[in-house]
């Protein structure tokens, strides 16, 4: 009965012995006077069997587990080839074996197994086309580099009989069943082994079932290529490791950016040795990503924000991972929170930020390192670090046709009719619980565009369109992007669209709120096309309108000139609110309101005076607050009704507006002489 080998280094004894015994066959025949350092060769291998070599291929057929068997079975090794890599295991770890070759050489330098020797051994016709198929370079041997066989030797070509030979490194660990991964890719490849646990109840939409399909159709058939796609953090990588968990086979895991031909050769065999799947995240990013596709082959899986533009061939199977909607995103504040910060209400958080789920556990991390900072290793992170970790995650890349506005304004600072803060309190309500009312609720359905909120601000500059956004966005917990509309509007034919479309995209990628300041510029009225430059200025508009209605984020136009707007941009607005110029009462406030609690100011100065004999909007009454103070500071003085009736006076002169007496009573001589000396 033959009895199957119970471990790898069972079987490599019977091969140390099975070398040996070749070997002492061959030193046998040699002329004692070449024989001087002859080594022993393991005599205690003498009780083995004559019929050695029989014996190991017979065992070995009984053999499936042992990882020379699933070696030779994956690669379609030949009998030789086995013999090969018998022999080369043996030298591995036996150095009189290696002395032994020294000796057949006839050089003490010469210490390893060559073709020529290997055909020694086993008495082979070195002329015949099947002793040398193995060191063939199309051979599994040599195609997948089992064995090394260098062409040169210290600059020199070599011919095939003298050539060293080497068993790969990585195939001496796997065929003594080490664990181990292949050093080249000890640093940029992730092992995930086959009992690796991955969620299958947290993909959004539709993205479940298609796993689930794709599971079907691989455990039937070979496992092609695929493609996922999505943000990042949507769980394209933990897509992946289900699949792999699914199938019950390892998964390597690699950054296309590490791909190289050595790296993916390395990896590909790697994953061939342990049964595995490939994962390469971030693949859209490489230079010819389609020329890599063409060589992927099977039970390989790619990951990218987008698909790439250039065709795949094959064409790939893709599953998409959206952004998760609210319900999902909810469920992943409070899983990755898991008890921390128990009194905040997350669900701001959840319909203003647009997160994948790997975006909200990196601002939860944030959130919980600023906490830590603050106020100690036992702080939980408390709703403002939560909101500075999701404004973290969103990362827009707006800076060059965008200005970041830091809100730093409350709503006390904002002096408006009742009816038009009421209107801006709607615009909060509605933004926050967009994520409710349109996935919850599902109106998402019967509105599949135009989900965004837009607004309309207009009226004469100063009167606190700006300062309204700000306090929008400091509400809402979001960055406030100013767009430049200089480096929007281009001369050049379809460049103003490429800016508008890269603002855009980069806005709903990042859960900000756009500003379109003096937006009567950039969102004119359609003309009636008499050339080509008007043809292409209303096509720029139309592109405009487009883009407002697939944008689902918030966006705010202010204007001076509400009429110059496109009507079809006023249809498209859900909030269209007129600023007036503010009335006394409101100038009053708003003179009172600039000045912080630590500003030094003069019993003298009359608020009402001020408020009521001169019509300036907000903006105007800022600038004569700034240019008063500084009056002041450079006479370390205090702030008087004197370098306020001044600086009023500067403003007028800006403003090219006459000073009247009958506006500043007592004070004209003294504003006229300021700015007429």
């Amino acid at each position: 009965m033959i009895l199957p080998y119970q471990s790898p280094q069972e079987h490599l004894w019977d091969t140390r012995c099975l070398l040996a015994m070749l070997m002492r066959r061959l030193l046998d025949d040699m002329p004692p006077s070449l024989l001087v350092d002859r080594p022993l060769l393991n005599q205690e291998c003498d009780d083995h069997p004559a019929d050695l070599a029989e014996l190991i291929a017979a065992r070995l057929n009984v053999s499936p587990d042992l990882p020379l068997r699933q070696l030779e079975q994956r690669w379609a090794l030949t009998p030789l080839a086995v013999n090969i890599i018998q022999l080369l295991l043996a030298t591995e770890i036996d150095s009189e074996l290696l002395q032994a070759c020294a000796c057949l050489h006839n050089d003490p330098a010469r210490r390893w197994l060559t073709p020529g020797l290997i055909w020694r051994l086993f008495n082979l016709d070195p002329a015949a086309p099947a002793s040398r198929a193995p060191f063939a370079p199309t051979d599994p041997l040599m195609r997948h580099r089992i064995i090394h066989a260098p062409l040169h030797i210290n600059n020199y070509p070599v011919p095939l009989v003298e050539r060293p030979l080497k068993l790969d490194d990585r195939m001496v660990a796997f065929l003594l069943d080490q664990e181990t991964i292949e050093a080249s890719l000890v640093d940029s490849v992730t092992l995930i082994p086959p009992n690796t646990a991955a969620p299958n109840d947290l993909f959004p939409g539709e993205v479940q079932p298609q796993l689930v399909r794709l599971l079907s159709r691989w455990r039937k058939t070979a496992v092609p290529p695929i493609f996922l796609w999505g943000r990042s953090g949507s769980g394209k990588r933990v897509g992946a490791y289900y699949l792999a968990a699914a199938l019950h086979r390892p998964l390597l895991s690699l950054d296309a950016a590490h791909l190289t031909r050595d790296v993916w050769f390395a990896l590909r065999r790697e994953a061939d040795l342990r049964g595995a799947l490939i994962y390469l995240a971030d693949f859209d990013r490489l230079d010819q990503p389609a020329a890599w596709w063409a060589r992927l082959g099977e039970g390989v899986i790619v990951s990218g924000e987008e698909l790439p533009h250039a065709l795949l061939i094959p064409p790939p199977f893709t599953i998409q991972f959206p952004i998760p909607d609210y319900e999902h995103r909810l469920f992943w504040w409070k899983q990755t929170l898991n008890g921390r910060g128990d009194m905040i209400d997350i669900t701001d958080l959840a319909n203003q930020f647009r997160l994948t789920p790997g975006q909200i556990d990196h601002a939860v991390q944030m959130a919980q390192q600023e906490a830590w900072i603050q106020q100690g290793p036992a702080a939980s992170p408390t709703r403002d670090n939560l909101f500075a970790g999701a404004r973290g995650q969103s990362n827009p890349a707006l800076s060059r046709l965008a200005m970041h506005v830091r809100p730093v304004y409350e709503w006390d600072d904002l002096v408006l009719p009742p009816a038009q803060l009421a209107q801006l309190r709607a615009i909060v309500s509605q933004a926050r619980y967009t994520g409710q009312v349109y996935d919850s609720w599902g109106f998402a359905n019967k509105l599949p565009y135009g989900r965004g909120l837009a607004a309309l601000f207009s009226g004469p500059s100063g009167t606190g369109k700006t300062m309204s956004a700000s306090i929008l966005a400091r509400t809402l917990g979001l960055d406030l992007y100013k767009i430049n509309l200089a480096g929007v509007v281009s001369k050049y034919i379809g460049e103003t669209e490429k800016n508008l479309d890269h603002i855009f995209t980069e806005a709903h990628n990042a859960n900000v709120i756009l500003f379109f300041d003096e937006a009567d510029a950039l969102f004119g009225k359609r003309s009636e096309v008499k050339d080509a430059h008007d043809r292409y200025a209303n096509i720029e508009i139309s592109y405009l309108l487009q883009k407002m209605e697939e944008y689902e984020g918030v966006s705010v136009l202010a204007t001076n000139f509400s009429q110059n707007l496109d009507e079809a941009f006023t249809r498209r607005m859900q909030f269209v609110i007129d600023f007036p110029l503010p009335t006394a009462a409101d100038r009053e406030r708003i003179w009172r309101n600039l000045f912080p609690p630590d500003a030094p100011l003069a019993d003298d100065i009359d608020f009402v005076f001020l408020a009521e004999s001169f019509e300036l909007t907000g903006g105007h009454i800022k600038n004569c607050v700034m240019t008063a103070a500084f009056a002041a500071a450079s006479r370390q003085e205090t702030i008087n009704m004197a370098h306020l009736v001044r600086a009023v006076a500067v403003e007028f002169n800006k403003l090219n507006r006459p000073l009247q007496r009958a506006a500043f009573g007592d004070y004209f001589e003294l504003a006229r002489r300021y700015v007429q000396p």
